[in-house]
């Protein structure tokens, strides 16, 4: 928790919340990384960190990604620039159980449909731009399971794959629904119907 708290700070350096900053106004982006419980981490210098926090309040672990200042996509060279919390403070007997990005949201509005993306930097650009659905991330396009979905039981879920995911995740969402038969998936293909070739090529 010494850490969690220690993480919010440093947004002048954190390269993903000053590429925010240009795009949508000051006020909106800081409720957005309060809402989110967006940190700062020390790894890399600009980095940004993803707190997994379930559905009752716990801390699972982090996600470190650096970004690019100007195009806000991620590092990728020399290597990929993705770490996690736990690993970098080499905690001992630590087991990894992760949660929906987001997820502790859940709790806050009990009525209102849910949206599922894959990632974190596009759940909280979602969530500014559409505040009408509670945006998670399920951190990759294989990450969507049957065990995180439990928390979903009763609500309304649609899920937005990155493109060429669209036949995983439907298949995803009837096995889901096997299990929890009180989740109401839609599956979109707004992705698959309007991108250009170029854009396929790039996923």
């Amino acid at each position: 928790k010494e850490v969690f708290q220690k993480s919010f700070q440093g947004y002048n350096s954190n390269h993903l919340v000053q590429h925010l900053y240009k795009r949508f106004p000051k006020a909106v982006v800081d409720e957005t990384l309060e809402k989110y419980k967006i940190g700062t981490a020390k790894h890399w210098l600009g980095a940004t960190v993803f707190w997994q926090i379930d559905i009752e309040g716990k801390i699972r672990t982090g996600k470190i990604i650096l970004y690019d200042p100007e195009t806000g996509k991620r590092v990728k060279e020399p290597f990929n620039h993705i770490n996690w919390i736990h690993s970098v403070l080499k905690l001992e007997n630590f087991q990894l159980k992760q949660c929906f990005f987001g997820e502790h949201l859940l709790k806050e509005d009990l009525d209102k449909p849910v949206a599922i993306v894959e990632s974190e930097k596009t759940a909280i650009t979602c969530s500014i731009c559409s505040p009408e659905l509670i945006w998670l991330a399920a951190g990759s396009l294989q990450n969507l399971s049957i065990e995180k979905a439990i928390v979903l039981k009763g609500r309304r879920v649609f899920l937005f794959p990155d493109l060429n995911g669209y036949d995983q995740w439907n298949e995803k969402a009837k096995s889901i629904s096997f299990y929890y038969r009180d989740i109401v998936f839609t599956v979109s293909q707004l992705l698959e119907q309007n991108a250009t070739e170029e854009e396929r090529k790039e996923g």
